[in-house]
């Protein structure tokens, strides 16, 4: 199993796996979870957010997806400015280069049967957007999920900062929150998840995006 990070420098070299990505995304997010919203008859999950300049995270086993994540420059329209303004119930949303936002988040349920929480597909798909932020210098993610999973980030080293109380989406509860990720992220998790070495297996084909000018403050 390996995590592959492609950007808009390595696309090309990745085509194959963005068609598998998208058909994954769709069985995940449509025939598994019932968002009945993005059904699409070709099978491909694929929407306004999915163009050039957006990063996707994605794991592969031999050549077959079983996980993903989707992250999209807030300096651009994304979803919580554009599908989900509400959440925030007015209060002020952080943007700006070093911010980036989480979406699409996505592992085969046949990798995490009979398993705890930390299995290897959910330990690699959470590493590689870890590993993905300290590459391309994103210093922070927004994410609207659960607020279990605000928990679970915090003990794995994200410094987390709720943006608004969490709301009903579809009869979930979902909270929107920023995520700060840094080296001290990374080494937490790994050791939290008992992981040494790297996941993302494909440094030598990366093209890196600018580092960023700024910083994020929480």
């Amino acid at each position: 199993m390996q995590q592959i990070l492609i950007t808009d420098g390595n696309a090309h070299l990745y085509s194959d796996l963005i068609e598998k990505s998208y058909r994954f995304r769709h069985q995940f997010f449509v025939d598994g979870m019932k968002w009945e919203a993005i059904r699409r008859s070709d099978g491909r999950d694929v929407d306004q957010f999915d163009v050039p300049g957006i990063v996707h995270v994605v794991g592969s086993d031999q050549g077959e997806v079983f996980s993903y994540s989707r992250l999209l420059p807030t300096i651009r329209p994304h979803l919580l400015n554009t599908i989900y303004p509400q959440m925030l119930e007015g209060n002020p949303e952080p943007v700006g280069p070093a911010i980036w936002e989480w979406t699409r988040c996505a592992v085969d349920p046949r990798r995490r049967e009979g398993r705890k929480a930390a299995d290897p597909a959910t330990t690699g798909m959470t590493l590689g957007v870890v590993e993905a932020c300290i590459i391309l210098g994103i210093e922070a993610l927004h994410v609207q999920t659960h607020p279990m999973l605000l928990t679970r980030l915090m003990e794995l080293g994200f410094k987390c900062k709720p943006l608004a109380l969490p709301s009903q989406l579809e009869g979930q509860d979902v909270v929107p929150f920023l995520a700060h990720v840094s080296d001290v992220t990374l080494q937490t998790s790994r050791r939290i998840l008992g992981v040494s070495a790297p996941v993302i297996s494909n440094n030598n084909r990366l093209y890196e995006l600018p580092k960023a000018a700024i910083s994020t403050e929480l």
